[in-house]
């Protein structure tokens, strides 16, 4: 299905975790990842400053291998990690820029909003500045990820209307969490009518290995399907699900 004018693929490449070779990411094994995931047909590709060398990785594995055309590239500016002011924070974009070599990002997010994080954007004028940005065609989707209270998502998307989209995290298991709170932000996301991206959807990996009991309610449903497979359905059967990051 096609969301904000894009044919993205339901299952999304997330950059979070990755295989490591002597303190680093193992570009080798990430290289044939992505080799892999681009032959299946998907395109989707997240990650972020804050993910150590994720940014560097992806640039050698993808932006340097494929043409630009081929894949959808997200990342995150995370401005309340060490930016001491407005200058600081923009570079945060500038450098994200420099270091993948993409030109532009297809999905830009401001990064884990919520008190006192929020707080820094709006202190550093990031919101109208990622706008500009946008205007200039540097960024082509911009929205933001999301790990908190549904009653502060709420108030920030009345307040920027103009976010495209939100990214959240969303399980089974923490679809009724009190803390996660994953049902009720997908629903003011919903209320609001923004698309949803979907991160965690496997808990960490959690999730591929259940406790016995559910494990068991799972293979007895389908004995040919994976665990992890029944939480990345969970997540992206949902309405208004633009991708699941796994």
């Amino acid at each position: 299905m096609s969301y904000l004018g894009e044919d993205v693929p339901k299952l999304g490449f997330g950059l979070m975790r990755l295989p490591q070779k002597d303190g680093a990411s193992d570009v080798a094994q990430v290289e044939e990842m992505v080799d892999r995931f681009l032959d299946a047909g998907l395109t989707y590709f997240d990650t972020a400053r804050a993910y150590g060398d994720s940014e560097a990785t992806i640039k050698r594995a993808l932006v340097d291998r494929y043409p630009r055309e081929k894949y959808l590239l997200a990342t995150k500016n995370a401005a309340w990690l060490g930016a001491k002011s407005a200058e600081e924070a923009r570079q945060f974009f500038t450098a994200s820029l420099q270091t993948t070599g993409a030109g532009y990002f297809d999905f830009y997010l401001l990064h884990n909003l919520g008190t006192p994080r929020t707080e820094v954007f709006d202190k550093f004028g990031m919101w109208d500045y990622l706008a500009e940005q946008k205007e200039k065609g540097l960024i082509r989707h911009l929205g933001l990820s999301y790990h908190n209270r549904a009653e502060e998502l709420d108030e920030l998307l009345t307040k920027h209307p103009d976010m495209e989209f939100v990214q959240l995290q969303i399980n089974y298991a923490d679809w009724e969490s009190d803390n996660i709170q994953s049902r009720k932000n997908y629903e003011v996301c919903r209320a609001h009518g923004k698309p949803v991206i979907v991160m965690e959807p496997v808990k960490g990996g959690l999730l591929a290995n259940p406790p016995a009991k559910v494990e068991k309610i799972l293979h007895d449903a389908n004995p040919e399907a994976s665990c992890a497979s029944w939480a990345i359905r969970f997540a992206a059967s949902l309405e208004g699900v633009i991708t699941v990051l796994s």
